[in-house]
């Protein structure tokens, strides 16, 4: 049964699979005070080893931070993901080496991915002679350290599943500025790209014709069974409106988000989706205005992201009505809130 701690109904909480701390709680020496923290937070040791618990996604990254500012390890996140073992991936790593190459291996991993966070969305992109392992995130990542988790994680389970090490042409990383080139360059083996749209890496195109050794017809037809369950579970738990803003977070900015789209998306009529949000006392114009002001807000605290561009991403018409969308839900505008971070950030 899946089970949901802290206020996972809250608006925009996503949530992962306990599972994703185990890699960390192994490269720590020490783990008490991140365990008192989850505690607070209603997660006892019980919790944390049940591999079917699952908390909200910003705990995790609480936890992740706490963690850093403890050790000051800055390459946490790579020596972690050094640290992952196919068991912290359930049911989904048993289809996953059943699969009868590396193609439909990424494929099975792209489809099961919510089982261990409902935030990421993998995608196999291929081009030339060269493919690329994307890992993209409905809302965007704020540590450094979850990028590198997420990018040494798919090195080492490319590994795993050739059976092999197999360095990658390229990693693709967010963020702008190594946590630590020395641990890059130890680990990837490959040229790093920072700054990039998404996280990932680039391989060979060759490799994903390769079989995997474990691949096994059978095995994969029951476990691939019991992931689509799982994951038709975790469907279930969901309520409308989480439902609703998983939908809203992969179109916004992209695709049309009127409500009759998303419910038929969601196999329903736009009537039947406005009466189960009104129960859950909410509505589509307010889970669309929550989701713009909370991405609004993760743009904004990064440089890089030009304010024109960030009204482009959250689908507003003008650079103008995006300024007064945020005024509304700041009480400034997006370069006057930019700046007030900045000037925290230089006396912090």
């Amino acid at each position: 049964m899946l089970r949901f701690f802290g206020s996972v109904r809250r608006m925009m909480t996503s949530t992962v699979s306990v599972r994703m701390l185990w890699p960390f709680m192994r490269a720590l020496h020490e783990f008490g005070p991140q365990m008192s923290a989850l505690r607070a937070a209603g997660v006892d040791e019980a919790t944390l080893a049940d591999p079917d618990a699952r908390i909200p996604r910003r705990l995790a990254g609480e936890i992740v931070w706490t963690s850093i500012q403890i050790t000051g390890d800055v390459a946490l996140g790579v020596h972690a993901g050094e640290c992952a073992e196919s068991a912290d991936f359930g049911v989904m790593d048993h289809a996953v080496r059943a699969c009868p190459d590396i193609r439909q291996a990424l494929r099975c991993i792209a489809r099961y991915s919510r089982l261990q966070d409902d935030n990421v969305e993998p995608r196999l992109i291929e081009d030339g002679d060269r493919a690329v392992i994307e890992i993209r995130n409905a809302t965007p990542i704020v540590l450094r350290a979850t990028n590198d988790f997420q990018v040494t994680v798919a090195v080492m389970n490319m590994a795993r599943r050739l059976g092999r090490p197999e360095a990658p042409l390229e990693v693709h990383l967010r963020h702008q500025t190594p946590t630590n080139a020395s641990e890059y360059a130890r680990v990837f083996r490959a040229p790093v790209r920072l700054g990039m749209p998404h996280n990932g890496i680039v391989i060979e195109r060759r490799l994903l014709d390769m079989p995997v050794p474990s691949a096994n017809p059978d095995a994969f037809s029951a476990f691939d069974l019991r992931s689509d369950r799982l994951l038709r579970a975790l469907d279930r738990v969901d309520s409308a409106s989480v439902r609703v803003q998983r939908l809203l977070m992969n179109r916004i900015g992209q695709d049309a988000i009127g409500i009759d789209e998303v419910a038929a998306e969601l196999h329903m009529s736009a009537a039947t989706l406005r009466r189960r949000l009104d129960d859950e006392g909410t509505t589509f114009r307010a889970l669309v205005d929550e989701l713009r002001r909370e991405l609004a807000l993760r743009y904004v605290s990064e440089p890089r992201v030009a304010i024109g561009e960030i009204a482009f991403l959250l689908g507003f018409s003008t650079q103008s009505s995006f300024g007064t969308a945020f005024r509304r839900w700041t009480g400034a505008s997006p370069l006057e809130h930019r700046t007030r971070l900045r000037a925290a950030k230089q006396l912090s």
